[in-house]
């Protein structure tokens, strides 16, 4: 087995500690003055407190008699007499062989056509959204120049940059 070998450990230092400088705020050790000298004394000439004491005494109030409620009266009401009616019977159909309703089931055939010319509509139209704006968006934006350069305003002249992406779109 092999030599374990000396561990150095270096010198621990421990730093010196001023007290005096996180020491916390000086408290005085009396409490703060609160004594109670007397009550102000006021001498008014010709003061005399106002008199709460009524000289008439008011007059007892009874109150009125209260008259019982009287019950809300309640409307008449007539129901109409009607004859319970006879329950009608039931018609049961008969029960449809499968294949009968199987072809029941199937679409007509101007149905089928309706979904079909609505579905290939729908799809063309968002296969072509793509081109089509290629193809629109240059148009409008040169017919809103025009239109800017007749009302009077000064048009914005592209950069470079976007003429050159304008030319490589032109080319896909």
């Amino acid at each position: 087995m092999p030599e374990i070998s000396e561990i150095n450990v270096n010198d621990v230092i421990v730093p010196e500690v001023r007290a005096w400088l996180n020491a916390p705020p000086s408290v005085p050790d009396v409490p703060p003055v609160t004594l109670d000298i007397g009550v102000p004394v006021i001498d008014l000439p010709a003061f005399s407190p106002l008199d709460f004491e009524p000289d008439v005494q008011p007059p007892k109030i009874t109150p009125p008699k209260q008259k019982p409620p009287e019950p809300p009266s309640t409307p008449e009401v007539k129901l109409p007499r009607t004859q319970p009616e006879k329950p009608k019977p039931v018609e049961v159909e008969e029960a449809k062989p499968l294949i009968q309703q199987v072809v029941e089931a199937i679409p007509t055939i101007p149905q089928a056509t309706t979904v079909a010319a609505s579905s290939v509509i729908g799809v063309s139209a968002a296969l072509a959204t793509p081109f089509l704006l290629k193809l629109i968006k240059p148009i409008v934006k040169k017919v809103m120049v025009k239109i800017q350069k007749a009302l009077g305003r000064k048009v914005k002249v592209e950069s470079s940059w976007q003429r050159r992406k304008l030319q490589r779109a032109r080319r896909k």
